[in-house]
Formats: C-alpha cells, sequence, structure tokens
C-alpha cells in the first residue's frame, strides 16, 4: 500500500487534492512574492527619481581648475580616465558617488548620455589591463564635496546646494 493510500484511510485526506491544493497556494504566494518584489523595485525608482528632480545635477570642479565650461565630448574623456590632464598641465582627479543613493546613475545618463554600467566596465579594463586606475568612489554629497574642494585638479558632481569656498560650478556645453 502506498503512503497516500495510508493517509487517506488514516485521516480521511485525499493525499492527492492536498497536493495539488499546496502546489496552488505555493504557486499564487510565489506569484504575490514576485510582484511584491517589482513594486519595490518601482517604488525605488520613482522614489530615487523623485529625491533627485528638483534639482540639476552640475559637475564641480577645485578652484585650482582653470576651466570654466568643458565639452560634453572631454567631460566623458574626464569620467571615463582618457583625459588625465588639464588645460592648465594639473593632474585629473576624478571624484564619484557609490551608486546606491542613484545620483550616480543620474549623473551618468543625464549628463554624461551613458549608463552607469558603460562607465564601470571601462573602469575595470582599465584596472584589470594596468593601463589606469578607476575613479575615487565617495558614499555621500557632502564627503564628495569636501575632498573635491581640497584636492587640487579634483572634480566630482553633485545636485545639491552643498557649496565650499574652494569649490566651482563648470558648465557643459
Amino acid at each position: 500500500m502506498s503512503l497516500a493510500h495510508w493517509l487517506e484511510v488514516l485521516g480521511g485526506v485525499n493525499f492527492l487534492s492536498t497536493q495539488i491544493t499546496f502546489c496552488r497556494v505555493r504557486a499564487a504566494l510565489s506569484a504575490f512574492l514576485v510582484a511584491g518584489a517589482l513594486l519595490c523595485g518601482i517604488w525605488g525608482v520613482l522614489w530615487s527619481t523623485a529625491v533627485h528632480a528638483d534639482a540639476p545635477v552640475v559637475v564641480i570642479a577645485n578652484e585650482s581648475v582653470s576651466t570654466e565650461q568643458i565639452s560634453l565630448k572631454d567631460l566623458r574623456a574626464i569620467f571615463t580616465m582618457k583625459k588625465r590632464i588639464w588645460p592648465d598641465g594639473t593632474h585629473v582627479k576624478v571624484f564619484v558617488l557609490a551608486d546606491s543613493g542613484g545620483l550616480h546613475s543620474e549623473f551618468c545618463k543625464k549628463v554624461l548620455g551613458v549608463f552607469p554600467r558603460q562607465l564601470e566596465s571601462v573602469w575595470y579594463r582599465l584596472v584589470y589591463s594596468g593601463t589606469g586606475t578607476a575613479p575615487v568612489r565617495l558614499r555621500t554629497e557632502a564627503e564628495l564635496v569636501d575632498i573635491v574642494s581640497s584636492t587640487p585638479g579634483a572634480i566630482g558632481y553633485t545636485n545639491t546646494e552643498l557649496s565650499h569656498e574652494n569649490t566651482k560650478i563648470i558648465t557643459v556645453e
């Protein structure tokens, strides 16, 4: 005799229908969890967009940088670590934010016109081939503004009114 038969005899339960019902409940629960995860992801994207939507992303540099305006081509070259020296001969030092807050993603897409993963793959190629270094990643905008203000030749980005006497905004042409 099978286990299903003994369960039916002892408990008066049809094992096969219980198993089918369990599978349906499990499938419904899985669908509910997937839908919840999607909604949380959509909410996160909408929230991060709403937080940064009213303040534009601006490129900031140390006051020692002589450049006031920069072309998009040159800005991309700087953030892909291809352009390493400012026109006045100062070495470029690039600082970026970790992507946890979404500002890095917004900067990449709206200012540079590339996806963050594209930019990161360029950095990884430079590092692993031994031909260059990746920019320094910082956790907060305040930390980024502080280090840009104290490092000659530094460049970064922000969208808040965190200003410092040793930084300036560079306009992108």
